[in-house]
């Protein structure tokens, strides 16, 4: 067996269905495995049917609405975003925030860590996915490793880094601008540090990186991976962990502080590929993750891993995509199988 499992279980089972006079009807339903963690995701071709009721249709009346009413208070906007929003004090940032472009990076009012800053994107309020240009991006991510690097100057305990989104209100943001958040703490979350220790271990184990194994498996393979952008590799996620997820993988870093200007310009270059896969499956809100560990030596065989999730759309009473099979048992349900994804994805780069 290779040092990546890529674990498929079946079952099939009959029903008779109401809708079709009752008739006999023979389901499978696949369960795929995490090659890394070993987390759980449920396929069921039936489930293509119920994505359209269960994630329904974007209301372009709503959004507008959403768009046109958040703006006239927006703090993120124009020259709010000075005078409404929190300043660091000057020892961790002279100016107290950073400007990258259009990209403003400040201080989060209701902080998850000992550093945890937003980033405002761009001049515009309220942007559909695909005008989420590489440079709207690229900014918010020159403004997270311009602080990153203060916060490395000053805190050797500030060890662990993920750079955030929740785009709308189905993934969790509280404004419609368009922004990033990021964690730079000395304690790794949950889910990273589960990333974390298993990558360990299967370098303990190998003496290789699993990224750099599971990259060039998927290569082999050919059915979910995407293509490769200078240092980065792109793929459709095996076992995804949201709904449509794609993951990149840098091939050499494992700090988002060390990453050329280039990769920062290549992984939005990435992104807003994926975002316009996403708006052509009828899909506005999403959220992802860049996961970073700073280069202290114990950690080898990390990398920069990215994750990107679509999520719930938006329309009146609309419900929310997590419930019991996502938080009580962390199981994802696959509504498009990977490989399909990958195949789409491709052509869009």
């Amino acid at each position: 067996m290779g040092k990546i499992a890529f674990e498929k279980i079946s079952s099939t089972f009959t029903i008779l269905n109401p809708f079709n006079n009752f008739a006999s009807e023979e389901h499978c339903v696949e369960v795929r495995k995490d090659p890394l963690l070993g987390d759980t995701s449920i396929y069921n071709p039936y489930l293509k049917d119920k994505a359209r009721a269960f994630f329904g249709q974007n209301d372009p009346e709503l959004i507008q609405a959403l768009a046109r009413e958040s703006a006239k208070n927006c703090i993120f906007c124009g020259e709010n975003v000075v005078g409404k929003t929190a300043r660091y004090p000057s020892d961790i940032l002279p100016e107290g925030r950073i400007r990258k472009g259009d990209a403003v990076l400040f201080s989060n009012l209701f902080s998850l860590g000992a550093y945890h800053p937003v980033i405002a994107l761009g001049s515009a309020h309220f942007l559909k996915l695909s005008e989420f240009t590489p440079l709207i991006l690229a900014e918010g991510f020159e403004a997270a490793q311009e602080f990153l690097r203060c916060v490395y100057c000053r805190d050797k305990s500030a060890v662990f880094t993920t750079v955030c989104s929740n785009y709308l209100l189905p993934a969790g943001a509280s404004l419609v601008h368009p922004h990033m958040q990021m964690l730079v703490t000395p304690v790794a979350y949950s889910y990273h540090a589960r990333m974390r220790d298993a990558a360990r271990a299967h370098y303990e184990k190998n003496g290789t990186s699993y990224y750099d194994d599971l990259v060039a498996e998927e290569k082999r393979t050919g059915a979910r991976f995407i293509i490769q952008q200078n240092n980065w590799h792109w793929l459709a996620a095996f076992s995804p962990m949201g709904s449509n997820e794609i993951t990149a993988i840098h091939d050499k870093e494992a700090d988002f502080e060390v990453l050329p200007a280039t990769a920062l310009h290549d992984l939005a270059y990435g992104i807003s590929k994926v975002l316009l896969l996403y708006e052509r499956l009828g899909h506005l809100s999403f959220n992802y993750a860049l996961y970073s560990v700073r280069n202290s030596g114990r950690d080898a065989g990390q990398r920069c891993v990215f994750k990107i999730v679509s999520r719930q759309n938006l329309y009146p009473n609309y419900r929310n995509d997590d419930y019991f099979m996502q938080k009580m048992l962390q199981t994802e349900l696959i509504f498009n199988l990977p490989e399909e994804l990958a195949d789409q994805l491709r052509i869009i780069f």
